[in-house]
């Protein structure tokens, strides 16, 4: 009998929570002094997935993607939305994980990032917050203001998405972190 119920709340949380709910994220990024769009920045989408332990969630890295922006400044990225409520509640159970909604990191050199950018008073005053998973934000327009002065450029480097593997999907990512690197006369990094 207790096996029969594990089936079934086992069947019922797949038939809910299935990530096949996939979506397309896209968007627009410009200059956002000269409203302009913006060819060449990354756009990193990252999922983690959550389950619960003993001593509380925990959370592991699922996936990374990553584009970069046409000359139009579009991007589009496919992947899960996030697990469903229903998904949640059954990742109460030890063991069991679900897909949280993607976060997003867009990057030029030389322009103040998102979401790092918010750290820095030449760009927080002039960025606003992006809920990229909202179907009524899906395609909005992201303005990055430009940086000029060196200590706003070195504070504004991201970092690459960190999990296992994460690197080998974030090339064009590493790849103009260090070109910002370079652009400053620091050394290049190997992650």
């Amino acid at each position: 009998m207790r096996s029969k119920v594990t089936i079934i709340l086992y069947l019922t949380f797949v038939l809910f929570s299935t990530t096949a709910c996939a979506a397309t994220f896209k968007g627009r990024v410009i200059d956002a002094d000269t409203k302009e769009p913006i060819e060449g920045a990354v756009v990193v989408a990252s999922w983690d997935e959550s389950t619960a332990t003993v001593a509380g969630g925990s959370s592991r890295l699922k996936d990374v993607k990553e584009t970069l922006t046409d000359r139009n400044g579009q991007w589009k990225i496919r992947g899960p939305k996030g697990d469903s409520f229903i998904a949640r509640i059954f990742a109460m159970i030890p063991g069991i994980y679900y897909t949280e909604a993607p976060e997003f990191i867009v990057f030029k050199p030389g322009y103040c990032s998102y979401p790092a950018g918010f750290g820095i008073k030449a760009c927080k005053d002039r960025m606003k917050v992006y809920n990229f998973t909202n179907s009524d934000n899906i395609g909005e327009t992201v303005e990055l203001p430009k940086l000029t002065e060196r200590e706003d450029r070195l504070k504004n480097l991201p970092g690459p998405v960190s999990g296992e593997g994460a690197d080998k999907k974030q090339k064009k990512f590493i790849e103009l972190i260090n070109e910002e690197h370079g652009n400053l006369g620091l050394k290049k990094i190997h992650y």
